[in-house]
Order: structure tokens, then sequence, then C-alpha cells
């Protein structure tokens, strides 16, 4: 509801987002067919995954969501660029929503990341939105979970960055 929240605010080029908070990766490719294929886009940014493993599935299971949105994308000629997973802050998340964060997020995380990383187009955001502690910082999520302003230029900067870099024409 309020543009400075949205990252697609920062950029250059006209952006749909079609990302809805608390979604998971599998709700996301269930999505897919209905919120994606109508806008007939030419890339798709990615951005999934974050709600599944705070919650407790596998990396396993969220690399199966994403490569499952990957082949919807080349099938449909899309091109699929993929984002890496912030980090979450489970203080702040249990604070703000009176809900727990998955022991082992940290290394699922870094499994999903791993994948993603390994994807022909990828934006590696992890790396500008964490602390020394692995946690997403306060001054860039007030909730520990949705980036805030800070953190949404954070995203548009990298974006920019990298389709400069790859000369991607928009």
């Amino acid at each position: 509801s309020d543009e400075r929240f949205e990252y697609v605010s920062y950029l250059p080029f006209p952006v749909k987002n079609l990302g809805r908070s608390g979604d998971t990766a599998e709700m996301m490719v269930n999505r897919f067919d209905t919120d994606v294929l109508p806008f007939k886009p030419k890339y798709l940014f990615i951005l999934g995954g974050t709600n599944s493993i705070r919650g407790g599935t596998s990396g396993e299971s969220v690399i199966s969501s994403l490569q499952t949105i990957k082949d919807k994308c080349i099938a449909s000629g899309i091109i699929p660029i993929f984002l890496t997973l912030p980090p979450v802050n489970p203080d702040r998340i249990q604070r703000v929503f009176d809900q727990s964060t998955a022991d082992n997020w940290q290394n699922e995380l870094q499994e999903v990341n791993s994948f993603i990383k390994s994807q022909p187009y990828f934006i590696d955001i992890y790396p500008a939105l964490v602390d020394k502690n692995g946690y997403l910082p306060v001054k860039y999520a007030q909730d520990g979970l949705h980036p805030d302003i800070s953190g949404k230029k954070i995203i548009a900067a990298s974006i920019n960055n990298f389709l400069q870099k790859k000369k991607i024409k928009y």
C-alpha cells in the first residue's frame, strides 16, 4: 500500500510485483499459472522461500519448488532471475509476530542460496543484508522478516547493478 516499501519503486523500469507477504515457495508454485502467465513477462525476478525456511521447511523442499518455477518459466519463454534469500532475525520475528523460527534456518537458507547461485541468472542480495551474526539487521527490517525501505533500496540497487553488468535490456 505504501510504495516506499516496494523495491520496484526504486527501479528505473516498470515492474509488476506479484509477491505476497507470507507466501511459501510452494504457494508461489501454485500461483504461477494464474498470477504470472497472464502478464507474459520476458523476465521473472524470483525471491521466495524465506517463509518456508523460517517455518521449518527443508532447503531441499524449497529448492524443488524453485526448480518447478524455473521449469515453468522456461516452458513459457520467461527468463528466470533468482534473488538469494536474505537472512531473518528470529528475535524480532518472535517479538513482532509471536512466532518462532526453525532452529536450523541458517543451514537450510544457505542450502537454498547455494542452489540459487548455481543458476544462470541470479542476484546475490544476501551479503548486503546480513550482519556479523548472520541475522537481518533491524535497520533493514523492523519485523525481522520483511525488508523496510532501506532494505528495499538495497534490493533494487542489486537488481540495477545486475542488469547493467549483464547488459540485460528491459
